[in-house]
């Protein structure tokens, strides 16, 4: 599916790695809308889905599914790694000259993958696909807006706001990416900050095709957190500012109580009483809570330099299958 055409851009092969986890329900739907795309383009397309760890149908449907296509490739991974480690799996065997991450649940529409090849053809080696309206509700949608508010402000603007997973780059910028080491691996983030021509292509993102969301509140809290200590200090430096504007109000509450005493001492303020318990046991209750969230920042950077350290690989392949024309670019 996707002939070759002539020009320079035209013609190149495009890979679409798409990561599922329990996604029975959608994978019909998935590739129906991918083939539509491809057959669509004048472009050869190459397919990679990766399984990860799904418990459900999922990899029995794509295994039988995914032979429609010309050039596909369909890892299954030992377990679910996560997204991200699935994104990188993918990307680490894609053979086109671009490559496109998109979710498996269809909120990403393949519909959008043609403006995305043509933003790369105007010579964008990064094309990022920015969400201009989501279909979530409720303390989902709330909780994304603060936190790509929340990354813009912290990581100085690297990547635009309301955009995800969903883009393309191009076979160098790939390149570069697999050879990032680092283990908490926020992709949206890292394809900005290796720079190189950028676009934007803006789009409607869609409800889920079917099933249920996989990331759960606290699943989304800790993918956010990795994300934000990744490209910034910021809580390190927001701890630090604390602890001197809590020291400051120490000292000036400390030279009040001795100004206080000395004035009774010559006879003033005789009708000012200093507290004793209650003053002091609000100070340590409220130092002591404060010192534990100080503790618990910093542990976390820790905890990131502990997970560095082990080098454990972000994703395990069990098995990998893949069609003959793989890595082709005839018809």
């Amino acid at each position: 599916m996707g002939d070759d055409g002539g020009g320079s851009m035209a013609g190149r092969m495009v890979s679409v790695v798409v990561p599922l986890y329990d996604e029975e329900a959608v994978v019909g739907s998935l590739l129906d809308r991918l083939a539509a795309v491809a057959d669509e383009s004048p472009d050869p397309y190459e397919f990679v889905f990766v399984d990860d760890g799904s418990q459900d149908g999922t990899f029995a449907a794509l295994s039988a599914g995914v032979r429609r296509f010309r050039r596909w490739q369909l890892l299954r991974l030992s377990r679910n790694f996560g997204q991200q480690g699935a994104f990188v799996a993918g990307m680490s065997v894609a053979a086109g000259d671009a490559i496109i991450c998109m979710d498996g649940d269809l909120q990403d529409p393949p519909e959008v993958i043609p403006r995305l090849v043509e933003a790369w053809r105007g010579g964008a080696r990064v094309v990022i696909a920015q969400r201009r309206h989501r279909a979530e509700r409720g303390w989902r949608r709330l909780a994304f807006a603060a936190f790509h508010r929340l990354f813009h402000r912290l990581s100085g603007g690297l990547m635009p706001m309301d955009s995800g997973t969903f883009g393309l780059v191009d076979r160098e910028v790939a390149a570069h990416l697999l050879r990032l080491s680092e283990r908490a691996y926020f992709f949206p983030g890292l394809r900005c900050w290796v720079g190189f021509p950028q676009a934007v292509v803006g789009y409607e993102r869609a409800a889920r095709a079917g099933g249920r969301p996989k990331q759960g509140f606290g699943r989304l809290m800790n993918y956010a957190w990795d994300a934000l200590t990744s490209f910034s200090d910021a809580p390190l430096r927001l701890i630090t500012g604390a602890g001197f504007a809590l020291s400051a109000l120490g000292c000036l509450y400390a030279l009040g109580l001795v100004a206080i005493r000395v004035c009774q001492f010559f006879g003033g303020f005789k009708s000012v009483e200093v507290l004793g318990f209650t003053t002091v046991a609000v100070a340590v209750f409220t130092l002591a809570g404060v010192q534990l969230f100080c503790l618990g920042v910093v542990g976390q950077y820790l905890a990131k330099v502990y997970v560095e350290v082990k080098r454990r690989p972000l994703y395990i392949v069990e098995s990998a299958q893949a069609s003959e024309a793989r890595g082709t670019q005839g018809t």
